[in-house]
């Protein structure tokens, strides 16, 4: 058996303004707080990617040769283009498409500090908690799935990790992958999404997030069934957490910072495929490490290069 990855998560053209200056420096504060805000940035440059968490992990799947599964939700923009550029670098692209819908959209701004604001427009990716994976990918294809990762609102990691375990029972390493949309969790759905997972990975901001809505601290997450967490923490490296155990991971040093968007898109490509061939989970984060600054060194998610042979 063929072993494969299944990615569900958002596919999305990326529009990024390179502004002058630290956004944190045009913030008014009044005694101490926070004010009225009116704020207007210039920008020095503007630029569109191919983007969207699902559509980035893939890539980086598909630059390493093992076909990972790509399910989203996209609109009709999406071919010819976008879908001929994710073919073309190895990813079996099975979405649902509505016609009478655009794809998702990211606008961000990214300062000279290399820290972000950005908008997020949803559009055809809002649908994708209203269809299930079996509708593009067969039962047989799936039954070779060992890795799955599923990111994005409560909704869809719900009920596309529900489906999963029903097809797949224990046979596959399910993600749980909440990203951005953290804030729109509830105590009770996040507890069913760990219960259904065996690793939860976020960056140190969705972490803390997470312990406010979860009211806990990390060593009490593992109560609801998860059995690792992964804590990314940019040029600081990850942390993995197991019951008991703590292990640090070390960022990769880079030749050059170009743009961090989508470089945990990157680590987790890079954790996935370590999974998928064996490694223990130190192994595979490495191995995000490593996609993670190739990430970097790039602009875009979908833009830098690798291959098996640098691994």
């Amino acid at each position: 058996m063929k072993k494969r990855a299944l990615v569900v998560g958002s596919v999305a053209f990326d529009v990024i303004f390179d502004i002058h200056g630290k956004i944190k420096d045009s913030i008014a504060i009044e005694g101490g707080k926070a004010g009225k805000q009116n704020l207007m940035f210039t920008a020095k440059i503007k630029q569109q990617h191919y983007g969207g968490a699902g559509a980035n992990i893939a890539y980086g799947l598909g630059l390493l040769g093992v076909k990972p599964i790509l399910f989203s939700s996209v609109g009709k923009d999406f071919k010819p283009d976008f879908h001929k550029h994710l073919k073309s670098h190895g990813v079996d692209v099975r979405v649902h498409t509505e016609n009478k819908n655009w794809t998702a959209t990211f606008y961000g701004m990214s300062d000279d500090a290399r820290e972000q604001i950005g908008v997020w427009q949803p559009n055809a990716h809002d649908l994708l908690d209203t269809v299930s994976i079996t509708d593009t990918v067969d039962k047989k294809t799936l039954k070779n799935v060992t890795v799955a990762l599923i990111h994005g609102k409560p909704s869809i990691p719900l009920k596309h990790m529900g489906d999963i375990r029903k097809i797949l029972g224990r046979n596959v390493t399910i993600i749980f992958d909440p990203g951005q949309n953290m804030s729109l969790y509830s105590k009770d759905v996040f507890e069913k999404c760990l219960a259904l997972s065996d690793i939860y990975i976020v960056n140190d901001i969705e972490l803390k997030q997470s312990l406010t809505i979860l009211k806990c601290d990390v060593k009490d997450i593992f109560k609801f069934g998860i059995k690792s967490i992964i804590e990314t923490k940019g040029e600081a490296g990850s942390v993995i957490y197991e019951n008991g155990k703590t292990t640090s991971i070390p960022a990769r040093k880079v030749s050059k910072v170009v743009e961090a968007t989508g470089a945990g898109d990157a680590y987790r490509a890079g954790l996935i495929y370590g999974l998928l061939e064996g490694a223990d989970l130190a192994a595979a984060c490495r191995i995000g490490s490593y996609l993670g600054a190739k990430n970097v060194e790039t602009r875009g998610g979908q833009a830098y290069m690798v291959s098996r042979e640098e691994l």
